[in-house]
């Protein structure tokens, strides 16, 4: 009994932030961010996700963008996949909508349970957004739900009506891969 309780409570206390990595996250001192940073890869916490599309998103430092975006393409917890779809929903971080696409494709995830989310991307995102939301598609390994395929048909087909050059391609492309 004492063991289980254990475990529970070190589960509970590793969800916690740190206030102090909080505090240095937004720090104005480079140093100090990219520590925080660093700590964040140590301890693994998702928590720290929407501080750091946060700092993402208020146009840091190259160096701290970079290490940032850098985190976000290593990220293998599954647990993270929400995190990172209600982000790229926001309009808030419209903005940073491509860098969170690009770490998306690069750590692998599985993030099948949002085809809409990403076809709604490619469909209404600048190419170079596109891009980056169709190698996402590309990268699936699994094919949504019938119902979801016969949804997207319908948007990808209304969409290749005005679309053109790489776009139309990208739509063109999802449509082979869903079967459709």
């Amino acid at each position: 009994m004492y063991f289980c309780a254990y475990i529970k409570s070190y589960k509970m206390n590793a969800e916690k932030l740190d206030p102090h990595i909080k505090t240095d996250l937004f720090a104005t001192n480079t140093e100090r961010v990219l520590s925080a940073i660093n700590r964040i890869k140590e301890k693994g916490n998702k928590h720290y996700l929407p501080m750091l599309f946060e700092l993402l998103a208020s146009h840091p430092e190259n160096e701290v963008e970079k290490e940032i975006v850098k985190l976000l393409g290593t990220i293998k917890s599954k647990d993270t996949v929400p995190y990172f779809a209600d982000a790229l929903e926001n309009e808030k971080y419209k903005p940073i909508q491509k860098s969170i696409l690009t770490a998306c494709w690069q750590n692998g995830l599985d993030f099948a349970d949002y085809w809409p989310l990403f076809v709604e991307i490619v469909i209404n995102e600048k190419w170079e957004t596109a891009f980056e939301a169709f190698t996402v598609i590309e990268n699936m390994d699994y094919l949504p739900e019938p119902q979801i395929v016969v949804q997207l048909t319908g948007q990808i087909q209304s969409a290749l009506e005005t679309a053109s050059g790489q776009k139309r391609y990208f739509l063109e492309e999802i449509l082979v891969k869903i079967g459709s």
